[in-house]
């Protein structure tokens, strides 16, 4: 067991620390692996969870309004969202690209586009005034997306992806974990920062499971996790206690 954490965390932290999108294909025989490296991403998160926890209670640091309004919720819709469609829908926004695909990185793309524009809509005051403008917008991405697909079908990874691949990668993981600041209150907001060590350690893990074992790894990871760390909030609800962190 020793040599199996120890010759996979020497491979992520090798990745890590010099992040490399390489020309070779995903390792597809690696489900013996990939649950090492999830067993290896769990033990990181109890080793940080058991600084930060008490930490927590000592500065008062809670679960955000919103994110406690979420486990008001039947427990079956909580494990739908949280297990299922969070991961899905986190891993294809963060992640589902980072393999440098052009198909991918097109639909990534869109997506940025469009939140983009709706939210530049809304600024130009054009909400109020139906859905055809937004629906221009849409379908003007729509074809730009199918556009770019097929023009793009069997290219390989851009040279600029490949060359700034490490910041990428690096962006990604923190861009991920801050994200999950909204999820506490309590303090100064920078005070919370430590508390998304968790998540943006999974966006690296996770990550490297996308480049290196394909895509089905990092989705099935980021669920695994999201149930362990749901069932204990689930544990603290049903016993009756009280929900400080996620």
């Amino acid at each position: 067991m020793m040599s199996h954490l120890k010759q996979t965390a020497g491979d992520l932290f090798t990745f890590v620390k010099a992040p490399t999108l390489t020309a070779e294909p995903p390792v597809q025989s690696g489900i013996s692996d990939v649950a090492w490296l999830f067993v290896l991403n769990c033990l990181i998160v109890v080793a940080i969870a058991a600084i930060l926890f008490p930490t927590m209670i000592l500065f008062n640091i809670e679960m955000s309004n919103s994110m406690s309004a979420m486990f008001d919720r039947p427990i079956w819709q909580i494990l739908g969202i949280v297990v299922i469609v969070g991961p899905i829908m986190e891993e294809l926004l963060f992640r589902s690209w980072l393999s440098g695909n052009p198909r991918l990185l097109m639909l990534f793309g869109g997506i940025l586009a469009g939140i983009g524009g709706s939210y530049g809509l809304n600024a130009m005051g054009y909400s109020g005034t139906g859905p055809f403008p937004l629906a221009i917008l849409i379908g003007s991405i729509a074809i730009a997306i199918v556009a770019g697909v097929i023009r793009y079908w069997n290219s390989a990874a851009p040279g600029w992806f490949v060359q700034i691949f490490p910041i990428i990668f690096w962006v990604q993981a923190l861009l991920f974990g801050f994200i999950h600041v909204f999820n506490y209150e309590g303090g100064h907001p920078a005070a919370l920062l430590p508390f998304v060590l968790p998540q943006t350690v999974g966006g690296l893990i996770w990550g490297y499971a996308r480049i290196r074992y394909g895509w089905w790894s990092n989705i099935v990871m980021h669920m695994g996790y999201n149930l362990i760390a749901t069932s204990g909030l689930l544990y603290v609800l049903l016993s009756g206690g009280e929900l400080v962190g996620s």
